[in-house]
């Protein structure tokens, strides 16, 4: 019990000495980011939030992690995404060269753990759903998809942050109170790794803000994938895979809806644009501070939704059917978002005083 609490406490002082040490190093190697094009923040914030969270993680997992978390597997898949992140910070990498690293990060969760989908839950109302020798390939596409999307949601302080510390409490509390405890070290942990980088990044710390950057959302889309499948799919599973797509419902929503509107456009799935959840919030007139406490109030929805249909074990069909439907609610919303304003703001134009 010491050396469990030793492991979630010791990540939060690891990070934040961290923190304090990579950020005068990051001003003199040039690990900042310059505001330019889509960027409009002040001055070079210094990219160190990925890697200073996970020298705490690598830390504290080193020392105090029991053997069932496979903490040496952990660190060095996500040692590789991290490198992989910050690199892609430094020299702005090739969208093939970055999937292919993933893919390898992914190969490795696969071999050398045995670390995959290997069933769907009783999705359709006929029985389990096992995904047979398709299992790799559907696993490979999620950690994928994973690491991508809560890369794409990192555009305002704090949103990628908030949106994995849903994630993660959620899946916690799972494992806790569902036949997982020692598993649920690991989210515990990274939640605690992660606040001291919301202070600086949320500027509660003045004079010395910071990003994530690549590094910090590629790790932290690694590490929900990583839980989600542990939770899903060992033998002690604490939740049901329908009940994961809940949990990380607004980055994965955002990313294929973002990723169909620009393959409908014709243009480059991974293309960079300013039409995310969190951009459109800002173009309606909320400032960032109030963009964050809205998007994160909707993940807090979503995952209370899972929270609940896994409590009362409400079929899977109908956990899946609902978030069918909202989620083609939301693409249908962001598709037509504007259109949808502009015809409130001539109705109200046109209504009598």
């Amino acid at each position: 019990m010491t050396s469990q609490l030793f492991l979630i406490v010791s990540a939060f002082g690891f990070c934040l000495l961290a923190i304090l040490a990579f950020y005068p190093l990051s001003q003199r190697v040039g690990l900042v980011d310059i505001p330019k094009g889509r960027k409009q923040h002040q001055g070079a914030i210094p990219l160190i939030g990925g890697l200073s969270v996970f020298s705490g993680l690598a830390v504290s997992l080193a020392f105090f992690a029991p053997d069932a978390l496979h903490p040496t597997y952990y660190l060095l898949l996500a040692g590789a995404i991290v490198i992989l992140g910050a690199f892609d910070d430094y020299l702005d990498l090739s969208v093939k060269l970055r999937l292919a690293i993933q893919l390898s990060v992914g190969l490795g969760m696969v071999y050398a753990l045995d670390l995959h989908l290997a069933s769907l839950g009783n999705l359709f109302g006929f029985g389990e759903v096992t995904l047979g020798v398709l299992g790799i390939p559907v696993t490979l596409i999620a950690v994928i998809a994973a690491i991508n999307a809560f890369n794409m949601t990192d555009g305002i302080d704090g949103l990628a942050g908030m949106l994995s510390l849903v994630s993660f409490v959620a899946i916690a509390g799972f494992m806790l109170l569902w036949g997982q405890p020692e598993q649920a070290l690991l989210p515990m942990t990274l939640i605690c790794a992660l606040l001291p980088y919301l202070a600086f990044n949320l500027h509660l710390v003045p004079g010395k803000k910071i990003f994530m950057g690549d590094a910090g959302s590629m790790l932290i889309g690694l590490s929900v994938i990583w839980l989600l499948i542990i939770g899903t799919q060992s033998e002690t599973s604490s939740f049901r895979p329908v009940t994961a797509l809940w949990l990380i419902a607004i980055p994965l929503m955002d990313m294929v809806a973002i990723m169909l509107r620009r393959i409908l456009k014709g243009q480059s799935p991974f293309q960079a644009d300013r039409e995310h959840l969190h951009h459109i919030s800002l173009r309606l007139g909320l400032d960032p501070r109030e963009s964050l406490t809205l998007i994160t109030a909707l993940a807090c929805i979503f995952a209370c939704i899972g929270v609940i249909g896994e409590y009362l074990m409400i079929p899977d069909v109908v956990m899946l059917l609902l978030f069918v439907m909202v989620f083609a609610g939301y693409i249908f919303l962001l598709q037509n978002i504007w259109r949808i304003l502009s015809q409130i703001r001539r109705r109200m134009l046109r209504s009598p005083k």
